[in-house]
Formats: C-alpha cells, sequence, structure tokens
C-alpha cells in the first residue's frame, strides 16, 4: 500500500506601505494548502515614502529585525522555500536599490520589488479564486474587481471566462492622503475637494463600464476592514457581503463628520480615522461608474496571492492555466480596441507558438517567454489603428500604455519590443528602445522577434494561404514545408528577406518549402 505523498511548506513574505506579513503553509495540491503559522506588524513605509520620496535607514533596521524573526520561524518549521515580496513604500522609495542591499546583507532575504501590475495581478489570482470557489462565475455574472491598495488602483472586469477591461491607476488611498497638506484637510471644503479629485482621476474609465451591469462589486485592500469595522461585519476568514444600502447609508453618515467625530463614533485610531475619508468616497466614486448589484468583500490578501502562484507553479495547476487564458483574452480585447486583423492575428499567433515549441532545445526559453510571444503576435500589428507606414513603431507605443493584466512593466517592454522589431528590422544596441533592458532580455527579444518574424512571413498578404504545415529541425536547418494551392510568391520573397536575422540569433538557417494543395 502506497503511503501519502508528504507535504511541501512554503513561505510568503510581503512588505507593504503598512505592514509586514508572513505565512507559513504546507501543500500537496493548490486545493489542499494549510497554513501552519502567520504573523504581521505594522510599519509606516508608505507615509515615509510618500511625504519624503525615500526610506529611512531607521525604518530599514526596523524591517530587518523583524525579517530576521521570520528567518528563525523558517528554521523551527523546516522552511528553505519562500518568496519575499516589497509592494508600494519600497518600489517608489529614491533609495530603494540600497534598502534591497542592506535587507539581503542583513538578514539573507532577496526582495523581490513588485511593480503594479505585477501586484494587481497577484491580488487579482487570490480574488478569482475566492470567487470561483464559491460559485459566483456564472456567465451572466459581470464582476468587477477593484484592488485599492495605499498607492494604487486597480480595475478589472470579468464575464464569460474572459476579462473585458482592465486599468491601473496611481491613486491608493494613502498616496490621496498625503497629497493634500494638513491645513487641506482640516478645511471645511476638503470633502468636496477630495470628491472631485477622485472623479477627476477615475472618470476615464467610466467609459469602458457604464454599458456594463456588474452583478458583483469585488472590493479588495488593507482600508476594505475600515469599511466592514463601520459596518459592523468583521468576518475574519469569510466572504461578507455588503448592500448598497447599507454603503450609502454609512457614506452620508461619514460624510458629515470630522476627524475627531470620526475617532470618537467607531473608536479608530487618528491615523486609521484619517483613512476613512478618502476610501468611502473612492468606494462611492467607483459605485457611480456603472450599475453594481451587491458588494463583496473577500478576506484575501496579496500574501495570499503569491502563495497560491507558488503553488500553481509547483504543482503544475489547471487553475493558472485559466488564468493565462484569461490574459490572452484581454490582450484580444485591445487589438478589437485598436480594430486589429483577427484572422492574420491568429495565423501569427499559431506559427509563432509551433515553431517556438519545434525550437526548444535551440532556444533555451521557457512558459513565461512563451506567454510573452503569444500575446505580442496578438497585438504586433495594432499600431496600424495610428499609422499604416510606421505601424510597428505605434505598436510598441500602444503595447506599453496599455495595462494588461498578468504582465509586468518589464514584460511589456519585451512585448512591445518584440511587435517593434517583426516588421522594422534587427534590433541594434544603440536603438533607444533598449536602452535600461538587461542583456538577458535584449537577447529575449531577438530570439522571440526573430521567431514572429518568420510567423508573419507566412501570412504576409493577409489571407491564409496555408492549408497546413509541417517544421522540421535537422541539423543547422530549420525547414518549413508549407501546403497551398495558391499563389505564395509575396510570402516565399518575404521570408527569405527575413530569415537571415533567424540565422543570425540561432544559428540555423530557415527554409521555406512549397507543397501544391
Amino acid at each position: 500500500m502506497l503511503g501519502k505523498t508528504s507535504p511541501n511548506r512554503f513561505a510568503a513574505i510581503h512588505v507593504g506601505s503598512e505592514q509586514v506579513s508572513v505565512h507559513i503553509v504546507e501543500y500537496t495540491t493548490i486545493q489542499d494548502i494549510k497554513v501552519v503559522e502567520m504573523a504581521s506588524r505594522h510599519v509606516a513605509l508608505g507615509e515615509e515614502t510618500f511625504k519624503t520620496g525615500r526610506i529611512s535607514f531607521a525604518a530599514v533596521g526596523e524591517i530587518c529585525e523583524l525579517l530576521k524573526g521570520y528567518r528563525r520561524m523558517f528554521a523551527e518549521h523546516g522552511v528553505r522555500d519562500y518568496r519575499l515580496v516589497a509592494t508600494t513604500a519600497i518600489r517608489e522609495a529614491e533609495n530603494q536599490q540600497y534598502i534591497i542591499d542592506q535587507i539581503q546583507v542583513k538578514t539573507g532575504f532577496i526582495v523581490e520589488v513588485c511593480d503594479m501590475p505585477q501586484e494587481i495581478f497577484i491580488k487579482y489570482a487570490a480574488l478569482f479564486k475566492t470567487v470561483q470557489d464559491r460559485n459566483l462565475l456564472e456567465a451572466e455574472n459581470a464582476i468587477l474587481f477593484v484592488d485599492i491598495s495605499s498607492g494604487g488602483l486597480g480595475i478589472t472586469l470579468y464575464k464569460d471566462g474572459e476579462l473585458k477591461y482592465q486599468q491601473n491607476i496611481h491613486i491608493g488611498v494613502l498616496r490621496i492622503k498625503e497629497g493634500f497638506a494638513q491645513y487641506q484637510r482640516d478645511s471645511a471644503h476638503f470633502q468636496q475637494a477630495l470628491a472631485e479629485y477622485i472623479y477627476s482621476v477615475i472618470e476615464p474609465v467610466q467609459q469602458a463600464l457604464n454599458k456594463q451591469d456588474i452583478r458583483y462589486l469585488v472590493l479588495s485592500g488593507t482600508e476594505t476592514r475600515l469599511l466592514l469595522t463601520m459596518l459592523g461585519q468583521e468576518n475574519p476568514g469569510k466572504l461578507s457581503l455588503v448592500s448598497l444600502a447599507d454603503f450609502y447609508k454609512l457614506y452620508d453618515q461619514v460624510k458629515l463628520l470630522n476627524l475627531p467625530q470620526i475617532v470618537q463614533n467607531f473608536g479608530f485610531s487618528e491615523q486609521k480615522a484619517e483613512m476613512v475619508l478618502p476610501t468611502i468616497i473612492l468606494y462611492k466614486q467607483i459605485l457611480n461608474l456603472t450599475t453594481v448589484g451587491q458588494i463583496l468583500i473577500p478576506d484575501t490578501q496579496l500574501i495570499d496571492g503569491i502563495t497560491l502562484l507558488h503553488i500553481g507553479e509547483k504543482t503544475k495547476q489547471e487553475w493558472l492555466l485559466a488564468l493565462e487564458n484569461q490574459t490572452l483574452s484581454l490582450a484580444r480585447g485591445i487589438g478589437c480596441k485598436y480594430q486589429y486583423d483577427p484572422s492574420h492575428a491568429a495565423s501569427v499567433e499559431k506559427l509563432s507558438l509551433s515553431l517556438f515549441d519545434r525550437l526548444t532545445r535551440i532556444h533555451g526559453l521557457g512558459k513565461r517567454e512563451r506567454l510573452l510571444l503569444q500575446a505580442a503576435a496578438i497585438l504586433h500589428d495594432i499600431g496600424k489603428f495610428v499609422s499604416l507606414r510606421s505601424h510597428y513603431f505605434y505598436s510598441y507605443r500602444l503595447i506599453r500604455s496599455s495595462d494588461i493584466l498578468g504582465f509586468s512593466e518589464a514584460g511589456k517592454n519585451i512585448m512591445a519590443n518584440i511587435a517593434l522589431y517583426h516588421s522594422k528590422g534587427v534590433p541594434a544596441n544603440t536603438d533607444p528602445n533598449l536602452q535600461g533592458l538587461t542583456p538577458k532580455q535584449r537577447v529575449i527579444i531577438a530570439k522571440l522577434a526573430a521567431i514572429i518574424r518568420l510567423a508573419d512571413a507566412l501570412d504576409r498578404t493577409h489571407r491564409q494561404k496555408i492549408n497546413s504545415y509541417e517544421i522540421a529541425l535537422k541539423g543547422d536547418e530549420l525547414f518549413i514545408t508549407v501546403t497551398t494551392q495558391e499563389d505564395y510568391s509575396l510570402e516565399e520573397w518575404t521570408f527569405l528577406d527575413k530569415a537571415t536575422f533567424f540565422e543570425d540569433v540561432f544559428g540555423i538557417a530557415a527554409i521555406l518549402r512549397r507543397r501544391a494543395g
């Protein structure tokens, strides 16, 4: 009789703007996760960053002492596998690199600084799993996920298994508060000015959402606990439901209160009370953007997303594939927005992935790079919406300026450069678009651009002339044999031109053969 598989152990640490948290879990699958220990400590990193642009070394010393305690906790539980993620406060600190170095020197922990798109995705992964586990993903349910952190706001619309819209905005609650001087916050006009300021920032989102009938508004972020406390609905570990009537009643009450009254009425510290007005006005303005049926507030944090994504990757869960498909659905939605040619994009996507998979032992890249190639193939021509003559340049610009859930800023930069070089020509080290990229990232761009150039050449006329194709790698030659019944001359000539760069990158000659259909 076979014994049960021993559970693995993993620790997630989040260094946020207002607290440092750790979860130690044991798991066998993503459905079998048990928290064995957790801890958190309040910190005031966000206020330092937003006020001064830096984090003091006194605060860094405090974090290091805390992390040393977590390190001892790891030893007690036999934890070797961990991920330490830092978000807004450290991300935006001018002395970020020195902070990371000090933490590594003093504690041995390697810090992963997470940019805003990554942060929003990590939280979304946990929120999506929570809603999915509670069977709230019926086809008729449009769900608006709104994550509000200290420094950012992520808005994600989900419906019918796809992401219909996604936008990240630098307007977190703590950032809003610190954006006003003390005398402004004490003014009798502060509530109105705050509402107008928030509306001016998020108003462009309304155009994308005002025709949507949202069944659930899923709110997440540290400040959601304030809302539940004021409503008397604190349920740790639960999914809280808030009616619109209860929310608006609370809003009407809070907007008339000054800071001492908020402290007295709700028993908050002055520090927490200062967050109440920006929080509730921000929620109110979000509700003004669209029609919402009910508000859901899960007890879900970024640290839960860190844990789920790590375990999903380690155990190769299909759940991760569902997230990837949502990411790609968002990319196709962006393509539609810019009136792309879906048939050509699908052809280039399919051919690019076939080439990537056949060349695995040659390119040495992994799943993440494959996903970057796939999204770049979908979006490579969207620049034609702006200019036919320089479409590759505008594809680059549009991809860089779009929010695509699941891709970091670095990932979008790689994707944008792939789109740029699919048509423009070979990337030179002096190209300004490559400045700031690491040598490794430049090589990834060259490899993926070389692949997509061949795939694009095979559908140069945008008429999908290929009936079928075979790809064979023999020695130093890559043979692509296509079956077609049409004149394929333009594709053949374009392929010959693009194959030169492919050979420069991989040291392999790409040879196109045509077979009559």
